[in-house]
């Protein structure tokens, strides 16, 4: 694995997780919202172990009530 894409989805998740935390959510309720079954797949998105689909992200934005936009805006 490359560290670049090791580095993005660390952003990535970390913004995931700053998004559902500033919402109230848990995992496991935003797991529900997209039909996860198990919601520690949350928990290793959030943390950069595996890498989602373009659906599963377009998924994630609309359980979290933000365009998927908000989601690739790291700091």
């Amino acid at each position: 694995m490359e560290d670049k894409e090791l580095c993005f989805r660390k952003l990535l998740g970390a913004r995931i997780q700053e998004i559902r935390q500033n919402k109230s959510m848990t995992q496991p309720e935003l797991a529900a919202l997209i039909g996860f079954k198990d919601y520690q797949t949350i928990g290793r998105i959030e943390n950069g172990h595996v890498t989602s689909s373009v659906y599963v992200i377009y998924q994630i934005a609309e359980a979290l009530d933000v365009e998927i936009k908000e989601l690739f805006k790291f700091k």
